[in-house]
């Protein structure tokens, strides 16, 4: 068989993958997920209960895109911290149920051999009824997709959106763009980019029914466990790359916005459909109400209150062009206005900014709101010659 066609046979099957382990906060490399989904396709499970995937040399090739050499180089890198910093066996996950009451953090694999060309990597025997025989609760992922991620961040997003578009599609019976949203640190945390650090202080706090995750980032600042502290840096070296990534790359549509606490961003919304199942037609953009009313803060601030800027920006439809006209009319209104907020709803209604529309109230004489002399200069001339 050629070879383009076993490339083919190895990236054209799915795997499945529980939730549990999909939404489980922690860490991991970009392999281990990857070793993960190719291994799925080659487990049994031994006499101790552990579940043990094999990885064959072409699957290893594929995956490394390496077409000849030796794939030793690439496995000790897997292995060996003193040749890379992070290794597969540093895949962990702190899982939570809230329901009864507990928490486990586990290293996901525990053992790893090769030999003859052959992987054989060994799992937690505590996590083997959460990746073999699921009869619920899972999700089906495209290998394909998985292999063709460079990002570990592209990649626990993929698993997390797919998981929660297909359980809410299941739910609604409803296809088409579906939002989810997250707690900013939340995110952070399932992401592995803020990580515990054995400080017991946030340990204690991941272990409550409902964490405060101010606390919680305020910790990892604290003890520098936060890779990308502030947002517009997480947001450019995460979320921008995996939209990017994941749009290129898998069948997952995403887009998303930052949900506003004030001036602070507190969470994530995400903007997620199947691509196979979407109609092409022209994509509606999605407003942003927290950016909208961050600028219109900056232009009014100093004529309204924030309840009453909001009222503004409600009645424009949160379009910022309208408000800018209405209030730029109103500034040119030659009397006292009573009720500033009135005044700008009713020429946002009546667009009494626009050239079409019959002004309701008059405005302070500029060079250009002279009326026009309408006399006929032709017709003038010809009387007075005549006279």
């Amino acid at each position: 068989m050629p070879d383009k066609k076993r490339e083919q046979l190895i990236v054209s099957k799915s795997y499945k993958k529980s939730n549990e382990l999909i939404n489980a906060m922690g860490k991991g490399t970009a392999l281990s997920q990857k070793l993960f989904a190719i291994g799925m396709q080659h487990i049994t499970v031994d006499n101790t209960n552990n579940v043990v995937a094999t990885i064959y040399g072409p699957e290893l090739r594929k995956m490394f895109k390496s077409t000849s050499g030796s794939l030793y180089e690439h496995i000790e890198a897997l292995c060996d911290r003193q040749v890379k910093g992070q290794t597969i066996f540093d895949w962990n996950l702190l899982m939570k149920d809230k329901e009864n009451g507990k928490i486990e953090a586990h290293q996901v694999v525990t053992d790893a051999s090769f030999k003859d060309g052959t992987l054989t990597l060994r799992y937690n025997n505590s996590l083997t009824d959460k990746i073999v025989n699921l009869q619920k609760n899972y999700t089906v992922l495209s290998l394909a997709d998985t292999l063709s991620l460079k990002s570990v961040y592209s990649l626990r997003l993929y698993e997390m959106l797919k998981a929660a578009y297909d359980y809410k599609k299941y739910l609604t019976k409803e296809p088409g763009e579906q939002a989810f949203e997250y707690d900013l640190t939340e995110l952070k945390l399932e992401l592995g980019i803020i990580t515990s650090g054995g400080v017991k202080e946030i340990k204690n706090e991941l272990e409550k029914e409902l964490p405060d995750y101010d606390k919680i980032e305020a910790l990892a600042d604290k003890n520098d466990l936060n890779k990308y502290k502030e947002y517009k840096i997480f947001n450019r070296n995460v979320l921008s790359k995996a939209k990017e990534e994941l749009n290129k790359k898998t069948s997952l549509e995403v887009d998303y916005e930052p949900i506003k606490c004030g001036r602070k961003t507190a969470g994530i919304r995400f903007f997620v459909n199947q691509k196979e199942n979407t109609i092409p037609k022209d994509k509606i953009p999605v407003i942003n109400k927290d950016e909208v009313l961050d600028e219109l803060m900056d232009l009014l601030h100093e004529d309204f209150k924030f309840k009453e800027i909001r009222e503004i920006a409600e009645a424009a439809g949160y379009d910022v062009e309208k408000v800018k006209k209405s209030y730029s009319y109103m500034l040119t209104y030659d009397k006292t206005i009573d009720v500033p907020i009135a005044f700008i709803k009713d020429c946002i209604k009546n667009e009494y900014y626009s050239n079409t529309a019959k002004p309701m109230y008059p405005k302070k004489n500029t060079f250009n709101s002279f009326e026009q002399n309408q006399d006929n200069f032709e017709e003038l001339e010809k009387l007075l010659l005549d006279n």
